[in-house]
């Protein structure tokens, strides 16, 4: 009887055991999270519109921002002083903090443009035509003021000259204002050519000068979408491009 009871007892724990375990079937799947569907191309990939592709990405107009560095400007000054045993020397070296600009860009692939190129492939050739002669009159203005820089380095020259040789001091008070004016004429002539040439420089590298991003931005889409339909791109493989258009 102990026996049978003890047989019982080891079988109805058993059940209870497996009765008490789930089975690993009738457990609930975790829900995958699932991808979404690859796009659907609108035709079949072939050599010739995969260089169609590749013409695309390389050609298209891209707005892009930038960070220029600018500073770093360095002045010395030195003193001197003598005494026992030999003169010594003292420097103090003074340096400008580098300082951050914002400011934005147009690029045909790597390819920075300039002002009158980018206007050139966005077909806006009016406004390409109006920044083209706006800086070649910059261009003159401050080569008018390089010949003004030019006389007045002829005048300091002359004056020197003039000091060199002179008999007499009448005359050498005369060359010296020479010498002096010509300086005066020179840096003038210099300082006034700085602005229309560094205007000039800045509208020709820089089309945020000429106008402003979304402007920029209507024109460089606007080029896509015309380059898009003479290649017989679908919409959905441009905009892919575009969102991936980094290099």
């Amino acid at each position: 009887m102990k026996t049978l009871a003890l047989a019982l007892l080891m079988t109805g724990n058993a059940f209870a055991e497996e009765a008490g375990t789930p089975d690993e079937k009738t457990q609930p799947e975790e829900a995958l999270e699932k991808l979404p569907p690859a796009p659907v191309s609108m035709g079949t990939l072939t050599p010739e519109r995969l260089m169609a592709l590749r013409t695309y990405k390389g050609q298209r107009l891209q707005v892009r921002a930038e960070t220029e560095y600018r500073g770093s400007s360095v002045a010395t000054f030195t003193s001197m002083s003598y005494g026992y045993p030999h003169g010594l020397g003292t420097g103090v070296v003074v340096t400008d903090n580098i300082s951050t600009f914002r400011t934005w860009g147009v690029y045909r692939g790597p390819q920075r443009l300039s002002t009158p190129d980018f206007l050139h492939l966005a077909g806006a050739e009016k406004q390409r035509d109006e920044v083209i002669s706006e800086i070649k009159q910059l261009q003159r203005n401050a080569k008018g003021w390089y010949a003004v820089a030019g006389a007045g380095v002829a005048g300091v020259l002359s004056g020197l000259i003039g000091m060199a040789t002179a008999e007499n001091i009448e005359t050498y008070g005369t060359f010296n204002l020479v010498s002096l004016g010509g300086t005066v004429v020179t840096i003038g002539g210099l300082f006034g050519a700085s602005f229309p040439g560094s205007k000039a420089q800045r509208l020709y590298k820089y089309p945020g000068s000429k106008m402003s991003s979304d402007e920029a931005n209507d024109l460089a889409h606007a080029a896509n979408e015309s380059l898009r339909q003479e290649l017989e791109i679908a919409p959905n493989e441009a905009w892919l491009l575009d969102l991936g258009a980094t290099d």
